[in-house]
């Protein structure tokens, strides 16, 4: 069964990169003018009474034509298109007697015109794609309103899928507003002193509906549309609000990406809890823009008592200019360390230097993803401080047991 995202379809893949909208129309209205030599083209919208020019290319302005201008529906060239009073193509508009005695011929000085609805996929009119001139085309012929009708079809595809586009879109930006005023629900998973056994915090998790999509396709999707910073938020709030129902003793970690960090509203949502049993977490799902910003940021959660660890340390040069750039309290090892150390001694020597790293900068490792007994006990004996995963205890609601399950 495959997973669905927050709106109940099927995950996709991200787009590599979005086409813009004006530059995609903009292009098919300069080939349309081009292809039929004439000297402007524009796609309109229609509705009962009006024709509404929504773009042009060409010299619009000879034609006293804007982006925004209206005309009367009925006295459109379009209308009677659409309702068979006049052929898609008009050579001399002038000269035809149809098209002469029409108000528009003379107060846009049209010499030639050529149009073609554009049909949405669902079957709606959305408007025409149109070209015209002001000297007359006798050249103009069926063939070139065929080629019209195709780019017709082209626009309306594009206008469509625009149109699903914005329906998801607005059904995604609802659905995630909806969670964050109601707030993520928060599981705990415990984290243990390695020496002794002993629970001494735990990390906050955020979790969404069944069957909705894990929280990495919540957090991506409300990225998508502006609302990761409130969403993550949303789900810190949730997280301190239960801090006093956790022993004195023990603190909370909540994750926080760069951006929520450096612009400080992270600052607000802690103001109002015991600083200094909270870590912020800071995650490695963004780059960091602005270094300085990002520590101005940090030294201010500090100065109030939290502390700050960085996930997901490894030894990419990415992570290692993390580490050299926000000198961290805690250490947060990647799972892919952990995994298995217990019979790889590469990953023994890395740990081991990382353990050396954070005693030179007076900071302590947190080991993630133990599973089993024997990565507890190599972790133990190269010294990182702390740990947290199945073998531990299992995420899940508050109470926290009292022991830890090894």
């Amino acid at each position: 069964m495959s997973e669905t995202d927050i709106c109940g379809r099927a995950l996709r893949s991200p787009r590599k990169a979005a086409l813009d909208p004006e530059e995609v129309v903009s292009w098919l209205l300069s080939l349309a003018r081009r292809h039929l030599m004439m000297e402007l083209s524009w796609l309109s919208r229609l509705t009962p009474e009006l024709q509404i020019i929504e773009a042009l290319h060409g010299d619009a302005e000879s034609f006293g034509i804007g982006p925004g201008t209206t005309t009367c529906y009925a006295d459109s060239y379009c209308s009677r298109v659409l309702d068979g009073r006049l052929p898609p193509v008009i050579p001399n508009a002038r000269a035809d007697e149809r098209t002469a005695p029409l108000v528009l011929t003379h107060r846009w000085g049209i010499g030639a015109y050529i149009g073609a609805p554009v049909v949405l996929d669902d079957g709606r009119l959305h408007g025409m794609l149109c070209c015209l001139s002001h000297d007359a085309r006798p050249g103009l012929s069926s063939r070139d309103a065929r080629f019209l009708a195709l780019l017709a079809e082209v626009l309306a595809r594009f206008i469509s899928h625009l149109a699903h586009e914005r329906e998801d879109r607005d059904l995604l930006v609802q659905r995630i507003t909806s969670v964050i005023h109601e707030r993520p629900t928060m599981i705990f998973q415990p984290v243990v002193a390695i020496r002794t056994r002993q629970i001494i915090g735990a990390e906050a998790l955020a979790r969404f509906p069944p069957g909705s999509g894990g929280p990495e396709a919540w957090f991506t999707a409300a990225a998508s549309v502006g609302l990761r910073a409130d969403l993550e938020l949303a789900a810190i709030a949730n997280a301190l609000a239960v801090l006093p129902l956790l022993p004195n003793h023990l603190w909370l970690s909540v994750n926080a990406s760069p951006t929520v960090v450096a612009c400080g509203r992270i600052r607000d949502a802690v103001a109002e809890v015991a600083t200094g049993r909270v870590v912020i977490e800071v995650t490695e799902h963004e780059c960091i823009e602005d270094y300085e910003a990002m520590r101005a940021a940090l030294d201010d959660l500090r100065q109030r008592g939290a502390r700050i660890a960085v996930d997901d340390v490894g030894v990419a040069n990415a992570d290692l200019n993390r580490l050299l750039q926000l000198t961290p309290d805690i250490l947060k090892m990647d799972r892919e360390l952990t995994w298995r150390i217990d019979a790889d001694p590469a990953r023994q020597a890395l740990v081991a230097a990382l353990v050396r790293f954070a005693s030179e900068i007076d900071a302590q490792v947190l080991a993630e993803g133990v599973e089993t007994a024997a990565e507890l006990a190599v972790l133990a004996d190269i010294g990182v401080d702390h740990a947290q995963g199945f073998y531990l205890g299992y995420p899940g609601p508050l109470p926290l047991p009292k022991h830890c399950a090894a």
